[in-house]
């Protein structure tokens, strides 16, 4: 039996990212989606994140796990600490977006470097690489930039024009010793950014694949 994949989304383009990462890192697992766009509209809407959103994770996560999953990704940048809450009472692998990118960015170097399109997914992200390099005693510093201007424009369904965005602007963050991008939304872009072999470029989708595969292989 192939190994059975549950991926948890609050956004269609983040399913299409993982998707993708999964066809050409693991395509031997078997992926199934769900997708919850409310937690998104609530986020971008501005409604407090309040103790409802973590039982709706849980509630989406337990789900997945209950369609016979071996294992699960939550793809949301921003709902890293309800997918850790939720995943307590569980015996199969359930990563948060972030975090299989940000111990592979470690094993890079110190200076990190990290774009987003949103302050929110940008915030998480710091907090979970400043809680890591705590926890594991590891010095970083890290360089950052928002391309806020990409964001409405995926929103509006102009993915080509997000994308060159997004690569015009990590052309330009090379003093680190590699660069990650914060949210699935974004990884598509990677096809367009420059060779840059010193400073290798690392996605949500991609580094959580390649955990779940050696979790589960």
């Amino acid at each position: 039996m192939p190994v059975r994949i549950g991926a948890v989304s609050p956004m269609d383009n983040a399913m299409e990212a993982i998707g993708e990462a999964f066809a050409e890192l693991w395509p031997e697992a078997e992926l199934f989606h769900v997708l919850d766009e409310s937690l998104y509209l609530d986020f971008a809407g501005g409604k407090p994140q309040t103790d409802e959103t973590g039982e709706r994770v849980s509630k989406l996560l337990h789900y997945a796990a209950d369609c016979k999953a071996d294992g699960l990704l939550f793809t949301g940048s921003v709902f890293g600490r309800w997918v850790e809450a939720a995943r307590a009472d569980m015996d199969i692998p359930c990563l948060t977006s972030h975090e299989a990118m940000i111990e592979e960015a470690f094993t890079h170097g110190s200076r990190l470097g990290i774009l987003t399109t949103v302050s929110g997914s940008l915030k998480c992200l710091v907090d979970d690489i400043d809680r890591y390099s705590r926890d594991h005693e590891k010095p970083v510093t890290i360089t950052d930039h928002i391309e806020d201007a990409a964001r409405p424009i995926i929103l509006g369904g102009d993915i080509k024009t997000h994308d060159r965005m997004v690569a015009d602007a990590a052309d330009k963050m090379t003093d680190c010793d590699c660069l990650m991008l914060g949210q699935f939304s974004m990884a598509h872009a990677i096809r367009l950014f420059k060779d840059m072999p010193d400073r290798p470029v690392l996605t949500s989708p991609h580094t959580a694949v390649r955990k779940l595969k050696r979790l589960l292989s």
